[in-house]
């Protein structure tokens, strides 16, 4: 419920580019091909083939690189929505586009979160789970890309930055955190992932969070050093890392059900150092694995959608 959002937001912040005519618009398609769409159809078979023995492509939009295939959606769906906003802004005086524009794009979000998609529900019912569950996610997360692409257009990554904004962020992101560990059934919580609406306790979680590890972050790299080249580091091998590990991250039976069974002040803490281990225990085989695939120019464009080194 917040790192996926914080995914969908920073992909917004970084899509200000306009597509204004036919060639941009090719080279628009080719390029999300490649990066979003390409590496999830080569690689996702592998990981059904060491996991369950089939080469198959069943269930992509449900496991591991879902999020990339998503994110495809919400880009073509945010430049509609965009073209929509531009012809509308075609016809409002110069001085006062920039706020027409933000308020168009907040009303067609909640539009298409409360009517559009339900209607087109109700206009098909016979295309099952399959659809349900791309229209949950995208309830969820699209949101979340237009937020990111109104903090880009509007400038606002210093304001996140001043000390009162950070504060009030830290502090409603601790009350949030509290309202999570205080939940009596741990189960209907895990149900809820990426199935909140509009208005939820979630949306400030995942947004004061993102001010409170922007600046995090931004303390961290800005002086240098050995610790800012590790995190810029793995920041540039996050998509590798995150489905590489999937090969080598150890399951415990009945690991879920002791947590689940433990009371409510202790299950976030549980989980952190759980995850923890088992993130350092994935992440040395991944890093190797990785590198080896950096390695070959041909695997880096097919798996990861690189291809500046391919074209060298």
């Amino acid at each position: 419920a917040v790192h996926m959002s914080l995914f969908v937001l920073v992909a917004g912040y970084f899509s200000q580019r306009k597509v204004d005519s036919f060639s941009s618009l090719k080279h628009f398609f080719q390029d999300k091909f490649v990066r979003l769409l390409l590496p999830a159809l080569l690689w996702y078979p592998f990981w059904r083939l060491w996991s369950v023995g089939r080469f198959e492509w069943a269930g992509i939009l449900g496991n591991q690189y879902w999020f990339t295939l998503s994110l495809f959606l919400y880009v073509i769906l945010f430049l509609v929505q965009r073209s929509g906003v531009d012809l509308l802004l075609s016809l409002v005086p110069e001085q006062r586009k920039q706020w027409i524009e933000v308020g168009l794009h907040i009303v067609l979000t909640i539009v298409l979160h409360y009517f559009f998609l339900d209607w087109v529900l109700r206009l098909f019912p016979g295309i099952g789970d399959f659809v349900h569950m791309v229209r949950t996610r995208l309830a969820c997360l699209y949101p979340y890309f237009v937020i990111g692409w109104l903090i880009g257009r509007l400038d606002l990554l210093e304001w996140l930055r001043s000390p009162r904004v950070v504060a009030i962020a830290f502090i409603a992101f601790m009350v949030c955190l509290g309202y999570m560990m205080q939940e009596e059934d741990w189960s209907s919580y895990r149900a809820n992932y990426l199935a909140y609406g509009l208005w939820d306790m979630y949306r400030l979680m995942a947004l004061s969070f993102f001010v409170v590890l922007l600046n995090a972050m931004h303390a961290v790299t800005e002086r240098g050093g050995r610790l800012s080249k590790w995190l810029v580091l793995l920041g540039q091998w996050s998509l590798p890392i995150y489905f590489v590990h999937y090969f080598f991250l150890p399951a415990a039976p009945g690991m879920r059900a002791w947590i689940a069974a433990a009371l409510p002040w202790y299950r976030l803490s549980m989980e952190l150092v759980i995850g923890g281990i088992g993130t350092v225990v994935a992440l040395l085989p991944t890093l190797a694995v990785v590198y080896c695939i950096r390695l070959n120019p041909y695997l880096d464009f097919a798996l990861f959608g690189e291809k500046g080194r391919l074209k060298k």
